[in-house]
């Protein structure tokens, strides 16, 4: 009874005093806390009114109002264990009426199990077409997601190779730069303690389309047989490739292949036409068809005939040659040249062979390299074929004409120029102040362009000889 009498007398007091020392209004507690927690980790939200210094009776409230705990003490913590049902609007408040800010609290699930989806599945496509990627988790709230091509972070800056949604990566029309190995990485957007998932690897191929293709043969001897050895191949594209040859419109033979050629066997006779061959190219979405090549094998013979064209030096010598040997006929021929009637090798000092040795050139035409040259023919695909030989041509360093100097030619042309100018200065005058600069440049081109053949009876088939004269002369006048 005597302690009930004092509170009642004492309790006035206590409260004058909580009145003056805050103002004459409520106390205004002030709250602190995290606004994100990850699951079944504590966390911990601070209480206290500023300045105040005797202690107070705290309450942590949620929501509506729902009480979590009381603490009295000047400064109070509240410790709690993060559930899923934490997330909420937290606040605290005084036994006397005063009420905190609010803090609201969000529960993040830690990121687990980060993995890549893609749109085709596989991820396998051609140049052209759409492509998506889907970086999922197993589990995980509060997520930000990173992406890697070839190593290299895809930066969310906007550009023409990729679109960054969210977890989703999209490519709109793919090319050859979007192929590579991709990966994400997931992670919680914490300030700290963030925690991160990242995806496996994950190879898209972007194929090419096949360009069309080409058909050529050889032809090799297999003991007594002959075969075409043909080829079927494109220039671009992106294997597996599938090739199938053709002849006369029918299908005969079909490769699957990680390449972008293919060959096949063909028996085929010597002046025998097996008909017109094609090779088509196809993939699993579209296929192209070649040219037809006729399968003709067609010997070496009639008449051998040597094209030869002269290089000129500055005077008009001739210093170099070029010979090129034809045969009349012949679809497969092997060449061989000779110098007065001595075999030359395939590479010399002061001569080169060019396509496959039909062509000679003679680079430096000297008192060794002048002389007769030949040329040989006969079929590369057999060995016991006789040489077919052209007659021999004289090849020869000559000496050239000396053209009229260019100090006398300006002289004169200067001389000519000054007649012209002193009878039109009074024209001049009439018009513009400006002078007139005059600049002749004259040219006349001739090469000379010989045929010489070997001489033996046949018809020709593949060219007519003709005679082409043509000489250099350049003149040039500068003022």
């Amino acid at each position: 009874m005597g302690g009930s009498v004092y509170f009642l007398f004492m309790s006035p007091f206590v409260l004058t005093g909580l009145v003056t020392q805050t103002g004459g209004s409520h106390f205004q507690p002030v709250l602190s806390g995290p606004s994100r927690a990850y699951l079944r980790s504590r966390v911990q939200f601070h209480c206290e009114v500023p300045g105040w210094t005797s202690p107070l009776t705290y309450e942590l409230r949620k929501d509506d109002g729902y009480l979590i705990a009381t603490e009295v003490n000047t400064t109070v913590t509240f410790s709690l264990k993060v559930t899923e049902g934490s997330k909420g609007k937290y606040y605290c408040r005084l036994t006397t009426g005063g009420q905190s800010n609010t803090v609201h609290l969000q529960v993040v699930i830690p990121v687990q199990g980060a993995s890549l989806s893609s749109e085709p599945d596989p991820p396998v496509i051609y140049e052209g077409e759409r492509l998506v990627l889907r970086c999922l988790v197993s589990r995980g709230t509060h997520l930000s997601f990173m992406w890697y091509h070839n190593r290299q972070e895809v930066t969310s800056s906007p550009s023409e190779l990729y679109r960054l949604s969210e977890n989703t990566l999209t490519v709109d029309r793919a090319g050859e730069q979007h192929a590579g190995i991709y990966s994400c990485t997931a992670q919680n957007q914490m300030d700290v303690n963030t925690r991160y998932s990242s995806s496996r690897n994950l190879e898209v191929i972007v194929k090419k389309f096949i360009s069309s293709p080409r058909l050529t043969f050889t032809v090799l001897c297999d003991g007594s047989d002959l075969l075409a050895n043909i080829s079927c191949g494109v220039e671009r594209g992106s294997p597996p490739l599938t090739f199938l040859l053709l002849l006369d419109g029918v299908e005969i033979q079909e490769k699957q292949v990680s390449s972008l050629n293919a060959w096949f066997l063909q028996p085929v006779s010597v002046r025998g036409n097996m008909g017109a061959a094609r090779c088509k190219a196809k993939t699993e979405i579209h296929q192209l068809m070649s040219d037809p090549v006729n399968l003709e094998v067609v010997p070496v013979g009639g008449v051998v005939q040597v094209m030869v064209t002269h290089l000129y030096d500055a005077d008009g010598g001739v210093t170099a040659a070029r010979l090129r040997c034809v045969p009349a006929t012949g679809t497969f021929p092997a060449f061989s040249w000779s110098l007065n009637h001595t075999s030359l090798p395939a590479e010399g000092d002061s001569h080169a062979l060019a396509q496959h040795g039909q062509i000679l050139i003679i680079t430096h035409i000297t008192a060794v390299t002048a002389g007769f040259y030949r040329c040989a023919v006969r079929d590369s695909f057999n060995h016991n074929s006789s040489w077919v030989e052209s007659s021999g041509i004289h090849i020869q360093k000559t000496a050239g004409f000396r053209v009229v100097p260019m100090e006398i030619m300006a002289l004169v042309f200067c001389g000519f120029l000054s007649m012209v100018i002193a009878g039109g200065t009074f024209c001049l005058l009439w018009n513009s102040s400006g002078g007139i600069e005059k600049h002749h440049s004259n040219h006349e081109v001739h090469q000379t362009e010989t045929i010489i053949d070997s001489g033996l009876p046949g018809a020709d088939v593949c060219l007519e000889t003709q005679t082409i004269e043509m000489k250099t002369l350049v003149v040039e006048f500068e003022v």
